[in-house]
């Protein structure tokens, strides 16, 4: 038996490789398909990494510029911000030199109605103290008026 023990354990050894050999390039096989897939997969997704990173750079660009023109943008409403509060000083500036115009003529105006009153008063012969009364003017003034306005007609 020592004699046909050694081939036949030998052609066991022999199938049992081959089997071994048989399955290992059956799994090669699986596992290359899948490794494919893998690798397909692997190529995919740095496509899609690579076109994020694209996306992802012209949004940069794009948030840049928008962050200039938003900083221009700032610097021009700021000028014209002050150049506005420039002009609304001046205007009620103007205004309030207006109002202290108009305030001016109205008392102007208030003081010719007295004096106008007075004149005529001193032109009919009035005596000084109806004058002062009725006119609401100092004394002195009514003195002036009177004896301008009383000689004129007596001349």
């Amino acid at each position: 038996m020592s004699l046909l023990a050694a081939p036949i354990i030998a052609i066991f050894a022999l199938i049992v490789s081959v089997l071994c050999f048989v399955i290992i390039l059956v799994l090669i096989k699986r596992h290359s398909a899948k490794f494919a897939v893998y690798e397909s997969q692997s190529q995919t997704h740095e496509l899609l990494v690579n076109n994020l990173q694209s996306a992802n750079d012209k949004l940069n660009v794009l948030v840049r510029e928008l962050l200039l023109k938003q900083e221009q943008t700032l610097t021009e409403n700021t000028l014209v911000s002050k150049q506005l509060e420039h002009r609304i000083k001046s205007i009620q500036s103007q205004t309030n030199s207006h109002k202290e115009l108009i305030s001016q003529l109205q008392t102007d105006q208030g003081d010719d109605k007295f004096y106008s009153r007075a004149i005529k008063l001193a032109k009919t012969g009035a005596d000084i103290n109806e004058i002062v009364t009725e006119c609401e003017l100092p004394y002195a003034e009514v003195e002036m008026l009177i004896s301008v306005y009383q000689n004129k007609d007596m001349r």
